[in-house]
């Protein structure tokens, strides 16, 4: 395998690139966004990610009921201090209206963080129970079957799952370098070919094709499954690899940090043709990427809440109404060229799409 530039040039600081080859083809212009109905939640409650199976199976998450006070005394710092702790919850657009979910075994002090639905009835959680008790917090998985959400136990203590993949017969996990496997019931662990005695390592984003094809990225390279073993990619070991994008398994995206020698690195996407590999116009900031039904990119920065659009070699801010608020996280609505985003103001929570 070889990688192929097809970028004339890149900055090193985040500002939009411009390519001098082939460039990815100009999709029609979205839809606008417009403001959505906001599922009718306690005060002081913010959605902190979004997933969807159809445009009438769209699941959100997040907190509700949150009471805290910031502080600042110039000399002694700031913070906050937490009044109420927030109550995790789960909530179901079917089209019309919104359903709630209480969530078993957060214990009234939780904040659910990724929500992925892979259908009506695969649907997993991920959150830390006790947020704010840097001490105390651990993390908090459920699964939905259908029926009922049902808690389940993390691998070991060591282990904080996070960046939930499911598949049609189970759901991949990274816990800092290693991989697991929910299935049958049970966890597996498995190689994720970890470089030896290494530290500051961790596995990023994991992005399923089907049950027998999945990508992952991490500080040592890009990972693929092929239904019997995790094995890297080896021409990428100068990289590391935060987010990873498997529409299929002849286009796959991946955005890192790219080693240009001594203790400068620069921003970098790549893209997997099944051949080979392209380089295309970074990130700003190795943002989320999403890609709707219509062949559009978008990267989404939920810290700062930004968006962004790929127009042909470029990446455009998109500014969606979010009314004082942040975007928290987004999803493409499959088979559609539609796009959910969510997020929360001081009080309420945001809800955004361009259906």
């Amino acid at each position: 395998m070889r990688v192929r530039f097809w970028v004339a040039a890149f900055l090193l600081v985040p500002l939009l690139t411009a390519t001098a080859g082939p460039a990815e083809a100009r999709a029609a212009e979205p839809k606008p966004f417009k403001g959505a109905a906001a599922p009718w939640l306690w005060a002081r409650s913010g959605l902190e990610t979004v997933s969807a199976t159809g445009p009438n199976d769209v699941w959100a998450a997040g907190y509700q009921g949150y009471q805290g006070v910031d502080w600042s005394i110039p000399g002694f710092g700031a913070g906050t201090i937490h009044v109420l702790p927030p109550k995790a919850m789960v909530v179901r657009w079917n089209g019309s209206t919104w359903q709630t979910y209480d969530m078993p075994g957060t214990e009234g002090d939780a904040v659910i963080q990724q929500i992925e639905a892979q259908s009506p009835t695969n649907v997993w959680a991920v959150g830390t129970i006790r947020p704010n008790d840097s001490t105390g917090s651990k993390p908090y998985l459920a699964h939905w079957d259908g029926s009922a959400w049902r808690q389940v136990q993390r691998p070991d203590d060591g282990c904080w799952p996070s960046k939930v993949a499911p598949d049609s017969t189970g759901a991949w996990f990274p816990c800092w370098t290693g991989l697991y496997r929910w299935e049958n019931g049970s966890w597996t662990e498995h190689d994720a070919g970890t470089p030896p005695g290494a530290c500051c390592v961790t596995i990023g984003q994991i992005s399923v094709v089907s049950d027998d094809s999945a990508w992952a990225a991490s500080t040592w390279g890009i990972l693929h499954w092929d239904g019997q073993r995790w094995t890297k990619v080896h021409d990428l070991d100068d990289s590391y690899w935060h987010t990873v994008l498997a529409v299929s398994d002849t286009d796959v995206w991946v955005t890192g940090r790219q080693s240009t020698g001594g203790n400068v690195n620069r921003n970098v996407t790549l893209r997997w043709n099944g051949s080979t590999w392209q380089e295309g116009p970074a990130t700003p900031a190795n943002e989320r990427l999403i890609r709707t039904g219509d062949g559009t990119m978008w990267a989404l920065q939920p810290f700062w809440g930004e968006l962004y659009r790929l127009d042909g070699d470029t990446w455009t801010r998109v500014y969606p109404p979010v009314n004082g608020g942040r975007l928290t996280g987004g999803t493409a609505v499959p088979g559609t060229p539609s796009m959910w985003l969510v997020g929360k103001t001081k009080n309420v929570p945001v809800v955004i799409n361009n259906s």
